[in-house]
């Protein structure tokens, strides 16, 4: 059969010491794991994970670690995490401090520092109390009032409690006791342990452990470093030895565990696990031998999580996912091959191939020549050959005897094909062949020359050879007829190919899914929308009606009747996604990968689907964090809204994803990407709104938990009813007021008008008697008189100049008479010109000034006519004129820039006004002076209406109480 043996070639024999493990993520500081220091963990009631650590306290919820402390806490180390009835987690530290959660805040319940004095307590809590157990005291501290009370003290070392069907169990060397629902200590079981003898008073540290498995209870008894382990019986009072832990008998840090009827054990060197049988325990499994591992818990959904002493957090997602404990040489492995039941052949990267019995997990590892890597192996039962295929070379091996010769033909085989139980079809980087004979240097057929192939499969149903080229599929007949497959006309690209019993050839592609096959025509297709991952698929390989299908994310079974489909990602302890093959053995799936050989239970790794539940974790309103609650009213500007959710867990947030909707914006449910756990809505307007959030892992989740969350955000106020409304009233009412004062103010301006007429009618009547009463007859009597005189004298000159000037005083009233108002100059001029006029009356006896001062020029200042002239003629007629001598008048004008006003002081030395009175009186003339009731009226008729009004003011002056003349003080508003 062998033309030219090459040579014999030597293997090795290596027995694992453990032949295989679940498979564990660790999780260490780049997980964002807080610490690497862990002595205890619990899942709490809500699915949060808590974990107490060198660090502190904290709480894992799928996604982040949270750290809990406050200022009052002593140092940073906490241990004991313990969930009361109510849902808060404590926690004690070394310094005696003990801890609860609540309100998501770290709160100081009590310190016993005193009276545990540096000790680390185990504790309990109850309804009524925190039962705290030290080495030889218990003390109840009240949960309401926190007294203490020390309750029970002893001789014998206490060990920690356990709780046992609500019951608290713990015990020493001498009995077991427990607290009934009073919370009284009763006496179980005594033990007939060898008891220590006593040192001064107190025994000899001897700790004594409860532990249970199922219904049984046990106790682990150690004594000067040595553990013994018993089983006890309540019911008969009765405590056996039990064997098969001796590989703990010296391992003083012991937690236990029970899972499924097994005792799992965390010690210092790794965990153990072990199966229970006619009070014989019996050794399983030992994973993780060199951690010191804390404490071992299963989480609600079914992971494992182990925490340790120096090297983080590992978790076990899947404990019927293994990974094969291949040789650290042999882990990167390029191609895998069926046997037989019990034994798998793989080629690896360095050019070697190995042989491992799956259930005596014993790895044959053969050294072939060249380190090239094993580009494909296939067996060949009938004929009992196995056909090597390296980069550059090739070798035939005979299973039985492990001779091999080098074969020129296989080099570079992407695979090898069985053709109907007997030819071989190898295909490679330019050519399909196909060896009839036995001489397997000779090619005798060439199905494609020149012409890149991927991969080729031979199916006995339809005795079809499909071969998977770089640009198409082709399926050939018996006769090797080629039949190109496509889909919708498009070239199918196949990497991996299988066969299911109902007749069907799947097709694993590049980019496009997965395909199936059917007289050469697609009848299904697999993508990412119907269930699907990935569209990059690595290989498959069909196990009767499943189809195990392994992609660029994860690894997913299809059973093909249903089309339901199942998922493993990393998280479900996958190993790699870089998967080189796929064989099935019995009940377990073996994949090859670069990180070596895992296995999948075909029916225990698929976890029974729980229905995770989603809960709210913040809400945010124009990005600032609100408490949470139920429903919401907000105002119109706050519709900037942003809701985070989540599912505790370590799985979900992984692989999971949410859909969510906001009912009064959009009735469709949206889902969100893996891992996005939040949702944000900007610039909402106003209404009534419900924001439902689900928890979706595959595409047939329907009946989900649905959370959600009210709120309205209500309208503008310019947008209210009641706003619209008062606005149309408003408008309403302002257009009649409009109108209506519209057309008040017309009537007043009319009226205005009319009245302005009136007033300026009285304004022309009042100048009329002003000029009446400044030329008066006595006036021009007196004038035309003093002209006579000096006409008669034939003084001409002087009547002319006299004559001229009375001409020019009678022109200046008549033309301010018809002027509102004339300059100050214009005013003193005209003064001038009169008081010459009296002076000649006065036969010269009048002296007079006049006198103007201020920051403006007479001239620049703008004041009422026909109003400084009555007054002093009232000086003169009534003051000065009963003077026989020495009569003085002064007029003085003050200009104030800054009040825009002009004060007129008009002063005479006559003989006051009483005295005048006295004059008039005795002349029987009690008529009123037509000038001072004109100018009066002139006064209130200018002062109508102003804010700067005329003020007059008249003084009487007195010297020694006797009568020294009048003051008359004039503020007239002025205009530039």
């Amino acid at each position: 059969m062998y033309r030219k043996p090459f040579f014999l070639c030597l293997f090795l024999l290596s027995f694992l010491l453990e032949a295989q493990q679940p498979v564990s993520v660790h999780l260490t500081e780049k997980d964002g794991l807080p610490d690497k220091e862990f002595y205890n963990i619990i899942e709490d009631s809500k699915g949060f994970i808590w974990l107490t650590a060198d660090k502190g306290l904290f709480r894992y919820d799928g996604k982040i670690f949270k750290n809990y402390s406050n200022p009052e806490k002593r140092g940073l180390s906490v241990f004991e995490p313990v969930e009361d009835y109510l849902g808060r987690v404590w926690c004690n530290n070394i310094s005696g401090q003990f801890f609860y959660v609540e309100n998501d805040q770290l709160v100081t319940f009590i310190d016993l520092g005193k009276e545990l004095k540096g000790e680390l307590s185990s504790f309990m809590v109850t309804k009524k109390h925190l039962i705290v157990f030290t080495k030889f005291k218990i003390y109840y501290v009240n949960l309401s009032s926190k007294e203490v009370t020390l309750k029970f003290t002893t001789e014998f070392q206490y060990g920690p409690p356990i709780t046992s069907n609500e019951t608290i169990l713990f015990g020493n060397c001498k009995s077991l006791f427990s607290l009934n629902t009073k919370e009284e200590k009763e006496e179980l079981l005594q033990f007939n342990f060898s008891v220590p003898k006593e040192n001064r008073g107190n025994a000899i540290n001897q700790k004594t452990e409860l532990f249970q498995l199922k219904s049984l209870l046990f106790s682990r008894e150690n004594y000067k470093k040595v553990n013994t382990f018993f089983k006890l019986d309540i019911d008969t009072n009765t405590q056996v030895e039990v064997k098969g832990l001796e590989e703990l008998k010296n391992n003083e840090n012991l937690k236990f565990f029970e899972n499924d009827g097994q005792l799992w054990v965390a010690t210092n060197n790794g965990v153990f696990v072990f199966s229970f049988k006619n009070d014989l325990f019996k050794l399983e499994k030992h994973f993780l031998q060199e951690y010191f591992v804390t404490k071992v818990i299963k989480d609600k959904d079914d992971n494992f999580w182990l925490t340790t002493l120096n090297n983080g957090v590992f978790v076990m997602p899947n404990i019927h996912v293994e990974h094969l404990n291949v040789s650290e040489e042999n882990s990167n492995i390029s191609c895998l091959e069926k046997i037989d039941n019990n034994t798998l052949l793989f080629g690896t990267n360095k050019g070697d191939i190995v042989f491992y019995d799956t259930k005596k997990h014993e790895e044959y590892f053969i050294d072939l020549p060249l380190a090239e890597r094993v580009s494909a192996i296939k067996y060949h039962p009938e004929k009992e050959l196995i056909y090597i295929s390296k980069d550059v070379s090739g070798f035939l091996m005979d299973y039985n005897t492990k001779r091999i010769e080098s074969i020129k033909n296989f080099f570079t085989a992407k695979s090898f094909s069985i053709i109907d139980h007997k030819d071989l079809l190898f295909v490679n980087y330019a050519n399909a062949s196909l060896i009839t004979g036995s001489d397997f240097n000779k090619v005798n057929k060439e199905i494609s020359a020149n012409k890149r192939a991927y991969t080729s499969f031979y199916s006995l149903i339809s005795k079809t050879t499909y071969v998977a080229f770089v640009d198409d599929l082709r399926a050939y007949d018996d006769q090797w007829k080629p039949n190109n497959i496509r889909y919708k006309d498009q070239s199918i690209f196949a990497l991996s190919l299988s066969e299911t019993p109902n007749g069907i050839v799947w097709v694993g592609t590049f980019k496009e899914g997965v395909f199936g096959i059917k007289n050469n025509e697609v009848v299904y297709h697999f993508t990412t929308e119907n269930g699907l991952i990935s569209n990059r698929i690595e290989k498959i390989k069909a196990d009767q009606n499943n189809l195990w299908v392994a992609a660029d994310n994860g690894i997913q079974v299809i059973d093909v009747e249903t089309n339901k489909i199942k998922t493993l990602t990393k998280r479900d302890g996958v190993v790699s996604y870089d998967i080189s093959g796929i064989e099935i053995l019995e009940n377990k799936v073996y994949f090859s990968s670069n990180k070596g050989i895992f296995c999948i239970d075909k029916v225990k790794a698929f976890k029974p689907e729980k229905q995770p539940k989603v809960y709210f974790t913040q809400v945010e309103i124009n990005e600032q964090e609100v408490a949470l609650k139920s429903d919401y009213t907000l105002n119109y500007n706050q519709n900037s809204i942003k809701f985070g959710f989540n599912v505790n867990g370590f799985q979900f947030n992984q692989k999971g994803k949410y859909a969510y909707r906001l009912l009064g914006l959009n009735d469709d449910w949206i889902t969100t990407e893996t891992g996005i756990n939040s949702v944000k809505y900007n610039s909402l307007s106003a209404g009534n709104y419900t924001f439902q959030v689900k928890p979706v892992l595959d595409v047939e989740s329907e009946e989900n938990c649905v959370e959600e969350l009210k709120f309205s955000i209500s309208r503008p106020f310019w947008k209210t009813w009641w706003f619209m409304s008062g606005i149309s009233i408003l408008v309403l009412g302002s257009t009649v007021l409009y109108f209506r004062r519209k057309i008040k103010k017309k009537e007043q301006q009319r009226q205005i008008e009319v009245k302005q007429l009136s007033l300026d009618n009285e304004l022309i009547a009042l100048k009329l008697e002003n000029l009446r009463s400044q030329m008066n007859p006595h006036f021009i009597f007196n004038a035309l008189n003093s002209i006579q005189e000096y006409i008669v004298l034939n003084q001409k000159i002087l009547a002319t100049i006299y004559l001229g000037k009375f001409a020019d005083l009678i022109r200046t009233y008549l033309n301010h008479s018809t002027k509102g108002k004339i300059t100050l100059q214009e005013e003193i001029d005209s003064l001038e010109m009169y008081l010459e006029l009296e002076k000649l009356r006065f036969e010269d006896k009048l002296n007079y000034t006049i006198t103007a001062t201020g920051s403006l020029k007479p001239d620049q200042v703008n004041i009422p006519t026909m109003l400084i002239q009555p007054y002093v003629e009232n000086a003169l007629k009534h003051g000065l004129l009963h003077r026989k001598d020495d009569r003085v008048l002064e007029i003085s004008f003050f200009i104030n820039e800054d009040s825009n006003t002009v004060r007129c002081l008009i002063t005479d030395n006559g003989v006051g006004r009483e005295k005048a009175e006295e004059f008039k009186a005795r002349s029987h003339k009690n008529h009123k002076s037509f000038a001072t009731k004109a100018t009066q009226d002139r006064l209130a008729l200018l002062n109508y209406g102003k804010q700067k009004q005329i003020g007059i003011t008249i003084t009487d002056l007195f010297e020694a109480e006797k009568p020294t003349g009048t003051k008359v003080d004039i503020t007239i508003p002025f205009t530039k």
